[in-house]
């Protein structure tokens, strides 16, 4: 038999050549995955507006600013509708790719793509 050994969930497993060259292939289509909804919507980008405070000298000021766009921030996702909140949660709280998103609510990842985009400029506007 032209068996491949990989590793799953830690151990060493004896698998036939296909299997092993799809298990590859699949990984590096998440990998490419997840690179290109990184690249398309960066949840860091989501962030920078709350951790672009590098000023030393007025560390408390920061920090009071910091937490208040953080409480408005708070209050932009409470007034979301519940589509918004559950398309916010999933994303930033559960940490689902937009193709995970896009399976579980039955849409594409491009409409969840266009959606969370259009989430984000929204609370962003509301923070800034």
């Amino acid at each position: 038999m032209n068996d491949t050994v990989v590793t799953y969930q830690g151990q060493q497993v004896s698998v036939p050549k296909e299997v092993a060259d799809f298990l590859e292939r699949d990984r590096r289509r998440a990998r490419a995955q997840y690179r290109q909804d990184q690249r398309h919507l960066s949840k860091r980008n989501f962030e920078t507006v709350l951790s672009s405070y590098g000023d030393v000298e007025r560390v408390t000021e920061n920090i009071a600013l910091k937490n208040l766009q953080l409480e408005t921030l708070r209050e932009a996702v409470a007034d979301l509708d519940e589509r918004g909140q559950k398309l916010i949660s999933l994303r930033y709280n559960e940490e689902l790719s937009m193709e995970e998103i896009g399976r579980r609510l039955g849409v594409s990842r491009m409409a969840i793509s266009k959606r969370l985009r259009t989430l984000h400029r929204k609370l962003n506007r509301a923070v800034s």
